[in-house]
């Protein structure tokens, strides 16, 4: 049982690792469709996409949502012990 649980936490923490990535290239990409300026500052500093998403929401909600599921994915893979064990 123990091996299964080890096995399905890595697999949440790579899925929710993903989805974040993901999510966080989605709205770099957003930004640089906006302004390359944007685009470049939400790149080099991740949490200025906050800024982006609070004055874009509407167009950037569904990546910023993204981003949030990939979080909780890689939480519920730390509460089985991943990766730590």
């Amino acid at each position: 049982m123990g091996s299964l649980v080890h096995t399905l936490g890595w697999i949440l923490f790579i899925l929710g690792w993903v989805l974040a990535f993901l999510g966080s290239l989605w709205i770099i990409t957003l930004g640089w469709q906006r302004n390359v300026y944007w685009g470049v500052v939400c790149f080099a500093f991740p949490v200025i996409q906050l800024v982006y998403v609070a004055g874009h929401w509407k167009e950037s909600k569904e990546a910023f949502f993204l981003q949030i599921a990939g979080l909780v994915l890689v939480i519920l893979a730390a509460l089985t012990g991943v990766p730590g064990s």
